[in-house]
């Protein structure tokens, strides 16, 4: 009995030596299957694919349509989108029109355009470093030197039109009309002024006329200076030449301008109403020959 109990008890042990080893194998094996995929996803970061898999399993293969795309996955900015679209998607993921941009083959065209326009405004010392000036300013310069140009061709055209005034005290003035005189010439001697009721000398003829009678150029004469006088009312002065003047007062309706050539005989105003000094003589012209300054007899 004593020799059944010592075998049977020998087995047990045995039996339990063998199953506490294969219990430390199949740990030690577990243990180094665990440690060896960590690794490997450590490696490859969980993005390995086991294409057998995929083989056997045919109903797992994947479709592009069916896989969700997100901001993350994309290699753009959506808030942004492709030249020539209509539409942006802001931040809040809500879309809006845009102005479409220009044509960049037309704006190319413009620059070309405004670069040769630029490049045939340059001038001297106007240059920039790319040897083109501003616009507007070269257009302006343009524009003063054309004035410039035609403003001499009209006073050369004039200059060749208009004879030379040569005014000499062998000539007489004509009458600028048929009228009577009121108030003689007197430079020597003082003469009666009706308005006034005075008696002073007279550097001028007062001649009588009608309100709105044409007045004559009494010689040829280019026009000086055209000015309101408080006693002679509207009043032309023209240069005769040689020193001579010749004004015209108690004008009205004139029609020259300073500058304006004025051939003898030629009508270039009208008689006004009497200025308040020369009230009870009535409608006049006052006609004032002077050289050098110096008041002449325009009859003489």
């Amino acid at each position: 009995m004593k020799k059944r109990s010592g075998k049977s008890a020998q087995r047990k042990e045995r039996a339990i030596m063998i199953a506490s080893s294969v219990l430390v194998l199949s740990a030690l094996t577990v243990t180094g299957v665990y440690v060896r995929n960590g690794k490997s996803e450590e490696q490859d970061g969980g993005y390995t694919i086991d294409f057998s898999s995929l083989e056997d399993e045919k109903s797992s293969s994947i479709v592009a349509e069916d896989i969700p795309v997100t901001d993350s996955d994309l290699d753009y900015d959506p808030a942004s989108t492709e030249a020539g679209s209509s539409t942006v998607k802001n931040d809040s993921g809500k879309s809006g029109k845009t102005s479409e941009s220009a044509d960049p083959f037309d704006e190319k065209a413009e620059a070309i355009r405004l670069k040769e326009v630029s490049s045939d405004l340059v001038v001297g010392e106007g240059q920039t470093k790319d040897g083109l000036v501003d616009a507007t300013e070269a257009i302006a310069e343009l524009e003063a030197e054309e004035e410039a140009v035609e403003e001499a061709n009209s006073e050369a055209v004039a200059a060749q039109v208009q004879p030379e005034l040569t005014f000499s005290e062998a000539d007489s003035l004509a009458m600028p009309f048929a009228g009577n005189i009121l108030i003689n010439y007197s430079a020597d001697k003082s003469v009666y002024f009706p308005t006034l009721q005075q008696y002073k000398c007279n550097p001028a003829l007062v001649l009588e006329a009608t309100p709105g009678e044409s007045v004559k150029a009494a010689a040829d004469g280019m026009v000086s200076r055209i000015y309101d006088d408080p006693m002679t009312g509207k009043t032309v002065v023209m240069n005769l030449g040689n020193g001579y003047e010749l004004t015209y007062g108690q004008l009205e309706e004139v029609i020259v301008s300073e500058g304006t050539y004025v051939a003898e005989g030629e009508i270039f105003a009208q008689i006004a109403e009497p200025t308040r000094y020369y009230a009870v003589e009535g409608s006049n012209l006052y006609l004032k020959l002077t050289k050098d300054g110096v008041p002449l007899n325009p009859v003489s």
